[in-house]
């Protein structure tokens, strides 16, 4: 379970590009170039990735056709291969959406590459699931049933029964509870052996695919294990050739720590204020998984980087029995929630809610640490004035010129004492808070149904989805 914002939600297509990684002088234009030119190039690399994904799904099916212009088969018969094998293509492509590939990552953000693959795999699973019907229409029904056919055909419905069950454990693993990494472990074995399975029953039961089609075919395969063995195997070993090392932990509030890493001398890390990165301890009494942590520290302070992390799921539940000493792998930057990649946005609104506060604090130390005049409101929710994390630092920033920070604390659990909001944070009440949303531009890192009703309610008062930027826990 993520226990800081990571999952990354926006709509502009900017590029990741030309990370800040040490202090300049305010408005030195030659830092700005790096950032120009990266947006350019990441938009032509963007439309070159949403221009070669349909070709390289529609690669197998164009090179049977060309090879083979004429068919003895029905036209539905037709319908239904080029349905398996557009399904199947769809499928060998989910293991270069999900390999973490910067190149294929920074256009986008991770985010909407993981919304893209979820969407995609309903896609596949319903291509894949009319292939039979459409195949059989007719005389050959018989060949859904029974059970003495050719063996390629049980290997299409052994296939097709694991993608089924994967869908569904997919969309019910959180209503069952089933813990993310256990899933996620059962959710890669099944993958590789549905598309394994896939093009066994391609190969051997298609007439189309030989010659040029079984290259392309072999081709695809190869792409797609090609990226799960370097995510599985290879990154994981290349990355700890130059490990992180935990230098500091800090109870910044109950069950909420800081975890301080020194990167590798040979590795300097490099990010924009917002983003995230996957995180792997070694040697600490925490499990040896990767789990994406917003980071918390400003990219100018070079050499280290901060990750605020709340206890709240199985492998967070042993943040606090980590060690100095301890070492790391870190696997980003990711994402695209950042002030950096939308300038002249105006004033800046930030929701946090709990630890959602962590990317605003690497965004408030950036621009403190690059004395940005920036105007900027905080409204930050939380249970309790305990729970409140990096008080004292948020009012110290507030108290000084860079940024120019007003902070607005909403209680839900307040003391009798308490003077200020209270109750729950919502878009009506973020509107009186602010007189208007007019020529606001919102960054929202909260919990899922407190986005949702957020983002609905702010839509609902006029502000366009590209001034609305969303990071979801």
């Amino acid at each position: 379970m993520r226990s800081s914002c990571s999952v990354k939600s926006g709509a502009v297509v900017e590029s990741n590009g030309g990370a800040y990684s040490g202090p300049l002088a305010r408005g030195d234009a030659v830092a700005l170039l790096p950032k120009v030119r990266a947006r350019s190039s990441g938009a032509i690399r963007a439309a070159l990735l949403m221009l070669l994904y349909p070709l390289l799904i529609l690669a197998p099916l164009a090179t049977a056709a060309a090879l083979n212009p004429t068919s003895d088969h029905s036209r539905t018969e037709e319908v239904g291969i080029g349905c398996a094998a557009v399904g199947l293509a769809i499928l060998a492509l989910q293991f270069v959406i999900t390999a973490r590939l910067r190149w294929v990552e920074a256009p986008f953000g991770l985010d909407v590459l993981l919304v893209f693959h979820r969407v995609m795999a309903l896609v596949a699973t319903a291509a894949l699931l009319v292939h039979p019907v459409l195949v059989t229409w007719g005389k050959q029904w018989p060949l859904l049933t029974r059970l003495r056919v050719p063996w390629f055909i049980w290997v299409g419905r052994a296939g097709l029964t694991l993608l089924l069950v994967q869908v569904l454990a997919s969309l019910s693993r959180r209503v069952v509870r089933l813990p993310y990494e256990r899933w996620r472990r059962v959710h890669n074995v099944l993958a590789s052996t549905i598309l394994a399975l896939g093009y066994v029953h391609i190969l051997a039961g298609s007439d189309d695919a030989h010659g040029g089609a079984l290259v392309v075919w072999s081709a695809l395969m190869a792409l797609a294990f090609g990226c799960w063995l370097y995510g599985l195997v290879v990154r994981p070993r290349l990355l700890l050739r130059q490990p992180f090392r935990v230098t500091a932990v800090t109870s910044e509030a109950p069950h909420v720590w800081t975890l301080t890493l020194k990167a590798h001398a040979k590795r300097p890390f490099r990010f924009i204020p917002g983003q995230f990165q996957f995180l792997r301890l070694h040697g600490a009494e925490v499990a040896a998984e990767d789990h994406p942590f917003s980071i918390a520290s400003s990219p100018t302070r070079s050499g280290s980087i901060s990750v605020t992390i709340k206890e709240s799921g199985d492998f967070t539940a042993g943040i606090g029995r980590v060690r100095p000493g301890d070492g790391a792998t870190v696997h980003g930057p990711f994402g695209r929630f950042s002030h950096t990649l939308h300038p002249g946005e105006g004033t800046l609104v930030f929701v946090a809610a709990g630890v959602g506060i962590t990317p605003f604090m690497s965004m408030l130390r950036y621009m403190r640490d690059r004395r940005e005049s920036q105007s900027v409101l905080l409204v930050y929710a939380s249970r309790s004035p305990a729970d409140v994390i990096f008080g004292d630092e948020l009012r110290s920033i507030e108290a000084g010129d860079f940024p120019s920070l007003r902070v607005i604390h909403v209680l839900s659990n307040a003391p009798a004492s308490w003077l200020g909001e209270t109750g729950r944070l919502d878009a009506t009440r973020l509107a009186r808070l602010l007189g208007g949303v007019e020529g606001r531009a919102f960054y929202l890192c909260c919990p899922p149904p407190m986005m949702t009703a957020m983002v609905r309610g702010l839509r609902r008062m006029g502000v366009p989805p590209a001034r609305i930027h969303t990071d979801q826990f």
